[in-house]
């Protein structure tokens, strides 16, 4: 019988043992601490823009996030939802004392895998790298298994810093992992040192709210998940409130005595989540920094205070925090924090996320130089997947750019790699005409279908929406509206001439024709029918018309699509001695020995290498195959 451990039980493990767990595979969770599963160390929210694309992903190939934020969520939004369906981010506030809970109790429950608290101490083959036989614990124990999915998160080697103060720990209050860490370096594996940090937390009732800017949240709330009946949680607003000079002096004053600016971190930080003193030292001309006042749980008093990330010691963050309109007497709970961690290029791994040269080794999560719950999550997932799938004897899992914003990250890891914390964003995606989060389930449908961690009845919930879509979109092709017809006046309301008829879904796709517009013409079909488990009027009129009036781009986009694919069909083989080449510039054979590229696509990707390298080197495999 085939065995599965997962190392690290953060949002990186908890999804790569319950993928594994639900595809049938023997799986155990090793953790510190059993109590902190799914633990929200930072700011206490899932999504946003790019991040909730990702979620929304992984939710339809079998994941956990979305289920567990639906259960747990405090405030829910939707982020750009004037800019496009293309673009729209779902971002929720988590309960995150709830949302731990619960992550423990989902993986309880599932069949296949089991909870084991522990910190591992290193990996052990049969001969070398090869033949996994478990993982050994600092108790002495083994773990046996065949294959490991390491999601160490910031615990490999992981330092505290606050002030001048440098902490061993992985999390604040928790021991580092320095036995693995140090093993990983020693069988040879490229590492550097990433940073990243958290605000400090507040007492609720020290902080005047009432001079606070509120934030509702959207009324009704929409689901994460596309299986979710509905959102249990009381819904609670958020606040925002602004830095101010004196926040600023107070800043610049005292930045030698951060651990940022006074010399005692080497590792690079998120460019996308600076610390406030980043902020002031790096936008000068900015007159004031928006900061997010969120509360982390309806179970305690804290509030997080976004945005106000900080190596500073506690008296210089009380004095910053209390630089600000409403909180002139506010208490510290807990103070923020910089952390220093080892993780490892990511340009070792394989598109599966597997560890070249590590037989039945997958790593996800910030051990591969990423940031955020959600790019660890989709991570977790794939490599949990990846790693079941070879050792039932098959292929990766490998999603294409076009297919998903999972596979635009992996890809982006894999083939690039990075040298500072990775964070997902909408503009890294070319292709994200067709990446609409809210098309998720439709999109990868196939995929979860192969996959195989969806529940009949869940996969049978998609292919009914889809089944519903397709007929409503036939029924507005097949639906003639004239001028002297039943919606000939509502066209003429909002401008348009119907001299010689036309087609409702040619109507639905001129401008004009806004929501309201389409909801009156969409109600006088059969398909469109009443709300139904699964089915949002509202949110199904969005996408019908995304569909309708961006058609023609997505089309053009598809072509376009068609010459890349051809690239990503032909393996590079991994015996080809690259470097030595010729006709390449050494500028190119070096980072073609440096990336490893698997496909001719990877290798275009590759920043530096030029159409005519790539010419060239499809010259040289369609050579090598012929001899």
């Amino acid at each position: 019988m085939k065995r599965l451990v997962v190392i690290g039980g953060g949002h990186a493990g908890l999804e790569a043992a319950h993928v594994a767990a639900r595809m049938g595979m023997e799986t155990t969770l090793l953790t510190m601490h059993l109590d902190q599963i799914g633990q929200m160390s930072c700011n206490p929210s899932i999504g946003g823009v790019g991040k909730g694309h990702m979620v929304r992903e992984l939710d339809a190939l079998g994941g956990a996030m979305g289920r567990l934020i639906d259960a747990t969520g405090i405030h829910f939004r939707i982020l750009n939802e004037s800019r496009g369906i293309a673009v729209r981010g779902p971002r929720a506030q988590a309960d995150k004392v709830k949302y731990r809970i619960a992550a423990r109790r989902l993986l309880e429950t599932t069949p296949n895998l089991k909870l084991r608290q522990g910190t591992a101490a290193g990996l052990r083959w049969a001969d070398g790298t090869r033949g996994l036989r478990g993982v050994e614990l600092l108790d002495g124990s083994v773990l046996p298994c065949d294959a490991v999915v390491v999601t160490s998160g910031t615990f490999l080697d992981g330092c505290v810093l606050i002030g001048d103060r440098r902490l061993e720990a992985g999390r604040a209050g928790e021991p580092p992992s320095t036995h693995l860490a140090a093993q990983l370096r020693a069988l040879g594996l490229r590492n550097r040192r990433l940073k990243t940090g958290t605000s400090p937390r507040l007492a609720r009732a020290s902080i005047d709210f009432t001079r606070l800017q509120v934030q509702p949240g959207d009324d009704p709330p929409r689901p994460f998940s596309f299986f979710s009946p509905g959102i249990p949680q009381p819904q609670v607003p958020c606040h925002i409130v602004h830095t101010t000079a004196e926040t600023e002096a107070l800043v610049r004053a005292n930045l030698h005595r951060s651990s940022l600016y006074g010399g005692h971190i080497e590792g690079v930080g998120p460019r996308y989540c600076p610390s406030i003193e980043d902020k002031f030292v790096k936008f000068p001309d900015k007159g004031h920094h928006q900061l997010f006042v969120e509360p982390e749980s309806l179970e305690t008093e804290e509030i997080y205070l976004a945005g106000l990330s900080t190596s500073m010691p506690p008296d210089v963050q009380l004095g910053m925090v209390r630089s600000l309109p409403g909180f002139e007497r506010a208490e510290i709970v807990r103070p923020g924090y910089a952390i220093e961690y080892d993780s490892f290029d990511p340009l070792q791994l394989d598109r599966g996320l597997g560890v070249a040269g590590l037989e039945g080794v997958w790593f996800a999560g910030q051990i591969n130089g990423t940031t955020g719950y959600e790019e660890a999550a989709g991570q977790g997932l794939l490599a949990g997947i990846n790693a079941v799938r070879w050792l039932r004897g098959l292929g990766p899992l490998v999603l294409g750019r076009d297919q998903a914003y999972l596979g635009v990250m992996v890809d982006d890891l894999v083939t690039k790699g990075t040298d500072e914390p990775y964070r997902m964003l909408t503009s890294r995606a070319e292709h994200r005409l067709g990446l609409a989060c809210d098309l998720a389930d439709a999109r990868l449908l196939p995929v979860a279908r192969e996959v195989g961690a969806l529940a009949p009845v869940e996969l049978g919930q998609v292919e009914a929406r889809l089944e519903r879509r397709g007929r409503l979109r036939s029924q507005c092709d097949g639906m003639w509206v004239t001028r002297s017809g039943p919606l000939g006046s509502l066209a003429e309301g909002v401008g348009l001439r119907l001299d010689a008829g036309m087609s409702l879904s040619d109507l639905l796709r001129r401008q004009q024709m806004g929501s309201g517009e389409a909801d009156a013409c969409l109600s006088r079909l059969e398909a469109w029918g009443p709300p139904a488990p699964g089915w949002d009027p509202a949110l199904e009129r969005d996408l019908l018309l995304f569909e309708l009036r961006y058609a023609s781009y997505r089309e053009r986009e598809a072509r376009l699509l068609e010459g890349q694919r051809a690239w990503d069909h032909v393996r590079i083989p991994s015996d080809f001695r690259l470097e030595h080449l010729p006709g390449l510039s050494r500028e190119v054979r070096e980072k073609l020995g440096r990336h490893r590229p698997e496909t001719l696509g990877q290798a275009s990707r590759i920043p530096g290498i030029t159409p005519a390298a790539v010419t060239l080197l499809h010259f040289w495999i369609e050579r090598s195959k012929a001899i």
